[in-house]
This record gives C-alpha cells, sequence and structure tokens, in this order.
C-alpha cells in the first residue's frame, strides 16, 4: 500500500525529516499515521487487495471515522470494502466509512453523505468575504451525524457545509 508517509516511518513509528515536514505543513491528519499503521498490519493478513491502494488521507471527528483513498482504488478494494471496514469498526469502536479522494466538490460530497441523496449545491457569500456551501439532501438519512460529517468536509477540503433536508 502507499501511503503519505515512508513504511519505515509508520512501522517505527518515528518520523524521518521529509516526514516530519508533512506532518507540520499539515499535509496529514493526526489520526493518519495510525490507521495507515493499522492497514498496512492488515495487508498481510486476508486484505492483500490494499496493496493495490493509495491511502490519502484520514478524518476523524468523534466516532467517525473516513478513510480517503487515491481516485479509482474504491474499485481494487470492492472485494474486501465491507470487511474490511467492520474489522476496522472492530478495533477501534469508531464508525468507519471509506471513500475515494481527488475527486471534485460535489462527488465529494455524495460520497461523504451517502446514503442521502444529493439535490443540489449552492455557493453563499457572506458579508465578511467567507464563503459556505449549501448541500440540500433528501432520501435516506446519512451514515453518521450530519454535524460530525460537515467538520470532516472543513478537516478534508476546507468546505464549511451548511446542510439541510428537501421535505
Amino acid at each position: 500500500m502507499k501511503t503519505e508517509l515512508c513504511h519505515f516511518c509508520l512501522k517505527t513509528g518515528v518520523l524521518c525529516s521529509r516526514c516530519e515536514e508533512k506532518v507540520k505543513k499539515g499535509e496529514v491528519g493526526p489520526s493518519y499515521m495510525k490507521i495507515a499503521k493499522l492497514l498496512l498490519d492488515l495487508e498481510p493478513k486476508g486484505f492483500g487487495q490494499l496493496a493495490e491502494t493509495h491511502l490519502l488521507n484520514v478524518a476523524e471527528v468523534g466516532d467517525v471515522l473516513v478513510l480517503v483513498f487515491d481516485r479509482g482504488d474504491l474499485v481494487k478494494l470492492k472485494p474486501i470494502k465491507g470487511r474490511l471496514a467492520r474489522k476496522l469498526e472492530e478495533m477501534l469502536g469508531k464508525k468507519i466509512h471509506i471513500m475515494e479522494g481527488n475527486v471534485d466538490e460535489r462527488t465529494f460530497i455524495e460520497q461523504l453523505f451517502w446514503p442521502s441523496t444529493l439535490l443540489t449545491i449552492n455557493k453563499i457569500w457572506l458579508p465578511d468575504d467567507s464563503v459556505e456551501t449549501r448541500v440540500i439532501l433528501k432520501g435516506r438519512r446519512p451514515w453518521a451525524d450530519v454535524d460530525k460529517l460537515a467538520e470532516v468536509a472543513r478537516q478534508l477540503r476546507g468546505l464549511t457545509l451548511r446542510v439541510e433536508f428537501a421535505r
């Protein structure tokens, strides 16, 4: 499995100067190192498809953990995705969601709020020159708490979301 940090750094827990710089710059989140190490340990234990993937980022908010893999990696993970999520949930005691990175904003939001259906996305420009993204969903409730998912979007993409449900 490809990661943003060196395999040696992940296995030893001691960061080289290049990996330490990535952590300081915020290119990888605080829980990235722990999850990447866990996935590397699971790879030879029946999760061989992980070897063909690239873990881009990890976001953790309360009991919600989102793993972001490179574009196209979900197809490779399809045979083990459910089993991998259950194994991680069992080990960490958190709700796990696996999604694709390097996608456009609409696809990112659709994946994040799955199984809800995304009706529309609007940009709201506020007087203080900040921008909020208004998201309108319908159908089933998302897989986790909406406020936690909005915080995940802020961590991963820097999006400030205002989530509403259609009647």
